[in-house]
């Protein structure tokens, strides 16, 4: 079985591996899930959700912005769901600055 290693010395289950991805990724796991780096998925991904001090990546966030990485249309539905998303995150940041 292969492992790929993360800094904190545990082991991650190598993405082939894992046949149920949890809702839920932790910066580790949505890098793997993406095949990504964590510092570019942290730099260029989407916006992750925070729970007390994790970060935690939703994998509907993580397809969707995949999705959108090579300009695949969304269906009138997903844009409206993404528009009422995105505006929900920016409200919620601007009634946490106070």
């Amino acid at each position: 079985m292969r492992h790929a290693s993360h800094t904190s010395g545990e082991s991650l289950p190598h993405r082939s591996i894992v046949t149920a991805w949890p809702r839920l990724l932790s910066v580790e796991l949505a890098a793997q899930y993406l095949s990504l780096s964590m510092s570019t998925l942290r730099a260029a991904g989407p916006e992750p959700k925070r729970h007390g001090r994790r970060v935690l990546y939703d994998i509907r966030d993580l397809d969707r912005w995949a999705d959108r990485l090579d300009g695949q249309p969304l269906d009138e539905r997903e844009e409206e769901e993404e528009a009422a998303a995105f505006e929900k995150r920016w409200m919620d940041k601007r009634r946490a600055r106070g």
